[in-house]
This record gives structure tokens, sequence and C-alpha cells, in this order.
């Protein structure tokens, strides 16, 4: 047990190390590539410093001013999430490696995160290895890396800014799993929900203010964040734990308003560092307002049930309205009244039935999106609910051809119209609208295996072993945390928030907020050795399960892990004809039953001169089929017979001699790294 706790020690710096090495990467590109380098720095440097200065408070104050920073962004362009989360890291992992402080995880939670944030890095690697050019270093290749913060959905490199949004969020996991030493920073951490409330409040006022001055309406609510559904699943998170601690004051805040005073005191009375002083003033900050906090509740849940209802969501209204259900029937305990309740909520249900057509034929939007909400008895007749149900289907059709690997981390976005057999047609790129059935098809059974698990330790006793501790542990309480996060995952079941940065954060942080808080008020079962030798056993071998199909992707030279292109930037309008540039190497794939493909190739002058020229390298399958000559730019239409290929893909690679970059070269601010510009549509069946 000893071994494996000093190899998990060695793993964990290993991955924080890595980690480390690719926020300066991506860093360093902002300044290379961005044009908006005087607007990031100073969210840099900002947070840098002041986790320099206090990593408690650097941490705290950057999970409370999340939606602030990405309403501004929103709104004003100003500042990016994931910079301010650079400058935290970049600050904290030297501090605490200078202080040879332990990084390896104390709980089951943080064990599989790692396993995780192993996997993801391991796909990260696969997809960098993909585009780079051999041998190493060469000057495209590093273009090419640094280039990759600043890709989106729809662009080449899509694959990449997955895997590192979903990697910061797992290491701000692990950052608070280790930064929250005691009771009374865990309770200051739990604090950052009334600063984000109140954000969120001012923005979303904001906004319903500003349509209505424009006439708008159909109002449907999204700041500070970027869509209405991932809006909608912190709304009703923040809604359940408010009314929790609403509901059950009794139960709840009355027995940590008696403790909270004590810990307090207990803490300053132990501690001299100013980091903890400077805690126990935040918490009594807060304390000082208890006596309004039942107000301030109220208020909350007024305001936050308004907007749920103005998100529009129907995933939002039903986890609400679920959760909310909950809390009521376990304050009651009333049989009668639990009864009751129900029937009343089943009689409306029927009698909203009844009037949803109407509703559905109504004038406004709003009326209409009730009408669909209601209109249980034509539920499978709507067309947003039949295109999830096509592409919950495409990835379970994904998990059973690639079961232990899964298609590879932010690759369902493109992979899924290759299962081009199915209703919805070659040209739907979508996500996949479940997080759970996204991230089975983009990790493999190993990947969502390890994420369940996470999940289940916050809410099996088995996981997480009853008890309370004395002391400064007793007015620790988790429930409030539980009952939100449970309405935020119900809202994944027909949505994917984690795909987006700011989702991210407030997620992860909300797990460790349960999962140390549990850690903390837990007296550590005698059989705690064992239960650890387990849950290391278990993940080792899922973790195994992985690296198994890993290395066969590897050594048979499978693309990653199903055809997938790359290279290839969006498409842009030439006088009606699309058009998309490529980098040094292109990569993409053809239907099998494809017969004949036609390119027009467009060079231009800057990377074709004489006397060398361009050559552009055509291979169908790893075999060369065409090299194509030009000097200073020009025009070419190829044509190539395909029907003899019996391949269950038609892989296509492009390759050029020479790039440019129009920004490096003083043409424009473009910063892309460009080959030649292909017309690559017209194919013949």
């Amino acid at each position: 047990m000893a071994l494996f706790n000093k190899n998990f020690e060695i793993f964990s710096r290993v991955l924080f190390a890595s980690f480390y090495v690719f926020l300066l990467v991506e860093l360093c590109s902002i300044f290379s590539h961005s044009p908006d380098r005087l607007t990031a720095l100073p969210v840099v440097i900002v947070f840098f410093l002041i986790t320099f200065f206090n990593s408690s408070w650097g941490l705290w104050l950057f999970i409370a001013v999340v939606p602030l920073i990405n309403g501004l962004f929103m709104v004003k362009g100003f500042g990016d999430i994931s910079l301010a989360f650079t400058g935290v890291y970049l600050a904290w992992y030297p501090k605490y490696l200078l202080k040879q402080k332990k990084i390896q995880p104390l709980t089951s939670s943080g064990f599989y995160v790692d396993l995780l944030i192993a996997i993801i890095l391991l796909n990260l690697f696969l997809s960098l290895v993909r585009i780079a050019e051999f041998p190493l270093p060469s000057r495209s290749w590093l273009d090419w890396f640094s280039y990759f913060p600043f890709v989106s959905q729809k662009d080449i490199l899509w694959q990449i800014r997955a895997a590192i949004i979903l990697l910061k969020g797992l290491f701000l996991f692990r950052m608070l799993e280790v930064e929250l030493k005691d009771s009374l920073s865990w309770l200051a951490f739990t604090k950052t929900i009334y600063v984000q409330a109140s954000i969120i409040a001012i923005f979303s006022i904001f906004q319903f203010i500003s349509l209505r001055t424009r006439g708008e309406d159909y109002i449907r609510l999204y700041f500070p964040f970027n869509d209405t559904h991932s809006y909608g699943s912190y709304v009703v998170l923040l809604l359940v734990i408010f009314s929790y601690l609403l509901f059950h004051r009794k139960k709840y805040l009355n027995e940590c308003e008696e403790n909270q005073n004590i810990a307090i005191e207990t803490c300053k009375r132990r501690c001299a560092s100013f980091s903890q002083v400077s805690i126990s003033r935040l918490v009594g900050f807060f304390c000082h307002f208890l006596p309004y906090k039942k107000l301030v509740n109220s208020l909350l849940v007024v305001v936050f049930i308004l907007l749920c209802v103005y998100s529009f969501s129907r995933m939002t209204w039903l986890a609400g309205c679920l959760f909310l259900f909950l809390l009521f029937i376990t304050k009651t305990k009333n049989k009668k009244v639990i009864i009751s309740l129900c029937l009343v909520l089943a009689f409306t249900f029927i009698v909203g039935s009844l009037f949803a057509p109407k509703l559905i034929q109504s004038g406004k939007p709003s009326f209409r999106r009730l009408g669909t909400f209601l209109n249980i008895k034509d539920i499978n007749k709507d067309r947003n609910l039949l295109i999830r149900y096509e592409l919950w289907g495409r990835s379970v059709a994904m998990v059973k051809d690639f079961p232990l690997t899964g298609v590879g981390v932010g690759n369902f976005y493109r992979n899924n119209v290759s299962y081009e057999n199915r209703s919805l047609g070659k040209g739907y790129v979508e996500n996949a609208h479940n997080y759970y059935l996204q991230l089975s098809s983009e990790l493999g059974i190993p990947g969502i295996f390890l994420f369940i698990s996470i999940l289940a330790s916050l809410y099996l006793p088995k996981l997480t072993p009853a008890g309370r501790a004395g002391g400064l542990a007793s007015e620790i309480s988790v429930k409030p945390f539980l009952y939100g996060l449970g309405a935020y995952l119900v809202t994944m079941l027909t949505g994917h928030p984690l795909l987006l940065p700011s989702q991210q954060f407030l997620f992860w942080s909300m797990v460790a907020i349960i999962s140390k808080g549990q850690f903390l008020s837990q007296e550590m079962p005698e059989n705690n050795r064992l239960v650890k030798t387990i849950y290391g056993k278990v993940g080792c071998f899922v973790f195994s399960l992985y690296l198994l199909g890993f290395c066969f992707n590897v050594i048979t030279d499978k693309p990653w892990t199903i055809p997938a292109e790359y290279g290839l930037y969006s498409n842009e309008d030439w006088e009606g004809t699309p058009m998309r540039w490529m980098a040094g190497k292109a990569e993409y794939y053809l239907p099998e039953n494809s017969k004949k493909i036609n390119l027009k190739v467009v060079a231009q002058p800057f990377n074709s001169q004489k006397p060398d020229g361009l050559t552009l390298t055509v291979s169908l399958n790893n075999s060369i089929v065409d090299r194509v000559h030009f000097v200073e730019g020009g025009t070419r239409t190829l044509s190539y017979d395909v029907s003899a290929m019996n391949k269950r893909k038609i892989k296509v690679n492009l390759e050029v001699s020479k790039v440019f970059c129009p920004k490096k070269i003083g043409l424009n601010s473009d910063s892309r790294i460009l080959g030649v510009a292909l017309s690559i549509d017209d194919v013949t069946f």
C-alpha cells in the first residue's frame, strides 16, 4: 500500500507538471497570435498576483467571479475565463511544488479524477502527434502547436481545444481538494454561491431590460453564460440550493449558525498565518449577516424561479419542478399533504396537456414554448426531441464501435456525420445533447465509468461512510449542494453544458465542495485502507482497459480513432464557390461508395515563388496518386477515380511543400498557417 501511495504521488505530480507545460504554451501562443493581447494580459497578471500572494484568496475570487468574467467577455469582449484560470494555476502550482506538499488525492473522487486526467492527456498527445511533422522540432509544427488555443468548435483542432477545456475543470477540482484543508476554509468557499448569484441576477436583469427596451417578444435569458441551456443548468442548481437553505432552516442553518462563531474563534487561537486569519474574517463577515439570511434566501429563491422560467429551457423547468418537489416532501413528511400535492400536480399537467395544442398555435413564441412543454401526448412528434433521439443513437453506435477508447475527446462533433445511414443525413453536424452519452462516445466505457464513479462517490453512502467528527467539522453539511448538483445532473440528460469553460469551472468547484465537505465531516473508519485499496484496484483495472485500446490503435496505425479530418479550415465563399484553406498537411475521408472526386486547387504566389515553386502531394489510402506543381500561384482542377477502392472509408491526404502566414508577411491580420485553397465537395457516387 505504501508503494502504491508513493507511485501514485509521482503519477499525480507528472500530471500536474504536464498540464503546467500546456498552459505555458497556451500563454505564449496568446502573445504570438491573439489580436487582443492588451485585454488578455491584465486578466492573467491580476489572478497570477492574487494567487501568488495568497492561494486561498486567488481560488476563492476566481470561483466567485466566474460569471462576471464570462459575462464581461460576452458583452464587451474583455477578458477570458480560461485566461483567468491560467493565471491562477501558473502561480498556484509552483508554490505547492516549492513547499514540497503532497498532491496525491485524499478521496476516491480525486483518485478517479487523476485517472480521467491521464486519459484526456493521452487523447491530447495523440491529437498533437497526428498533426506533427517529423523530425522534431520543425517550424511548421511549432506554429501548429502554438495556434491551438484559438480554434473553435467548427475549426480544425476542436478536439485539442475540447481536451484543454475539460482538463481545466478537472485540475480546478484537484486544486480545491488540496486547498480546502479544514472546515473553516470549506465554509469560506461555500459562500462563493452568494457572489455568483448576485452577478448572475444583475446580468440577467440587464438582458431582460435591454430586450424589453428593443421590443423583443421572445426573451430567452442566458447572460452571463453562452447559451440558454447551460444558463438554465446552473440557475436551477442555485435555485435548489437556496430553496434548501430556506425550507430547511431549522434543520440546517440554525445548527451552522451555532457552530460557525465557535469555529472562527478556535481557528484564530490555533492559527497565526495571514491566510487562515483572512479566511476566518471572510466567514465572520458572512456570519454577521446570518440574522438576515432567511430574507436573503427568500429573495434569491423568488429571483431564481423567475430566471429559470425565462430561460425557456424545458429540461430546466423539469429539473426545477422535480427537485423543489423533493425538497418539499422531505421537509413536510406528511403523507396526506404529499398525496394531495401529487394529485394537484397531476391534475395541472392533464389540464395543461389538453390546452397545449392551443398554446402551440399561439402567436406568442413564449406560449408556444410552454405548449411544447405541456404537450405530453405528442411528445414523440417534437422535432427537437427527435433530433436528440437520433444523436443519442449515433452516440451508442460509436460506443459499440470503440468501447475501450471512444472516438477521442471532442470528436463527436465531427464524427457523428460518418454514421450517414441514419435519418439526419451526412451534413448534420452536432453534439450529442446528452453529456453522459457524449462522454461515453468520446472516451469509451472506461471514461464514462470514471466520470460516473466520481459522481457516485458523492451520493452513495457506502462510498462516503457516514459519521461526524467533532470540533470544527461539526458545522459541515453538504446536503444543499447535493440537491443542487442533482438538478444540474438531470439537465445534462438533454444538454451538454460541460463543453463550455465557464460551466466546467462552476461544476467541478461544486463537486469539490461536496467531496471535501464529506471528507472533512467523516470519522474515517478503521478499514479505510482496505477501501482505498479497492478503489485503487478498480480504478487501475479500468485505466488499464483504456490503455489496452489506446495501444491497439497506435500499433495498428489506426486514425484516432475513427475517420476525422484535420488541417482544413472552415468554408469560405469565393464568388459562390465554397473553398477551404488547408495548412501544411490535411486529411479527410470520403464515404466508401464514392466513385470519383474532383478537386479545385488555388495556389497563391506567396508560397510558390520561383524558382522552386510549390508542390502539392495527393494520397489516397496512404498511396501517392499525384504530385502537382505550382509556380507563382495558379488554379488547377484535379480528378481521381476511386471506384476500385473497397475500403470502409477512403482517406484523402494532402500535403504542400511550403506554407505562409498572411500576418507575418504583412498582408493582413490573419494568423493562420496556409497552404492552398481547395473546393472538395464535388464527389460522384
